[in-house]
């Protein structure tokens, strides 16, 4: 909690709203079953791919070998899959993301890992209902239906999960910390433009966060 006291610090977020969102999440799912022996079936023991949603995503998407392998899209990153014939294993989301493109992922069969904030409780409230295969994270104490698997961001969230699980190996793709952001981490403008400051800040922070634990 140390960390997530210093991010609470940097970017002026309130605590209190977070747990507000962890409750509400908590209240909408219920008792409904979440598929956490699926999710740690997919990531214990095998490779792992995780798409971020940065400007270089597209450009390196057709060169990775995907065959064999989990995919796990953070959040945006799924429509980049989408439009590729590829479908996610896994999407961590705070449902940022084209809700068309999240609905259609987990009408695949991927594993919904939405986390819940302060600045997302509408989406909670529209999506949470909809989704089939769902687990539910939060950046505050956990409850017994709402997991802390850790990290800030969509894209370390990802990290975060797929080491909490198990993974044996581990590749990057769109992991972009620069000043600049694209069309799948900002989809209302499709060109490759400056992030602004606080999206800097948040891209700086997933950094260290990714460092950190790649590291471990």
């Amino acid at each position: 909690m140390k960390e997530y006291r210093l991010i609470c610090r940097d970017l002026d977020i309130l605590p209190k709203d977070d747990y507000r969102a962890r409750d509400f999440a908590a209240r909408i799912i219920g008792s409904k079953e979440q598929p956490l022996g699926r999710l740690e079936g997919l990531i214990k023991g095998r490779s792992v791919i995780i798409f971020g949603a940065g400007p270089s995503l597209e450009s390196s998407f057709g060169e990775i070998e995907k065959e064999t392998r989990t995919l796990i899209a953070a959040d945006g990153a799924v429509s980049c899959l989408l439009e590729n014939g590829t479908y996610p294993d896994i999407v961590v989301t705070d449902l940022d993301g084209p809700a068309v493109d999240l609905l259609l992922a987990d009408r695949l069969g991927a594993i919904m890992v939405v986390h819940a904030h302060g600045d997302n409780i509408p989406q909670l409230g529209s999506l949470l209902p909809a989704f089939r295969n769902l687990v539910v994270t939060t950046q505050v104490e956990p409850l017994p239906n709402v997991h802390n698997f850790f990290g800030f961001t969509d894209g370390d969230r990802a990290v975060f999960l797929a080491k909490r699980f198990g993974a044996c190996n581990i590749e990057l793709v769109g992991f972009d910390f620069g000043d600049t952001v694209g069309q799948y981490s900002d989809p209302r403008d499709p060109t490759v433009h400056k992030a602004s400051e606080r999206k800097r800040k948040k891209l700086r922070i997933a950094e260290r966060l990714v460092k950190k634990i790649m590291a471990d």
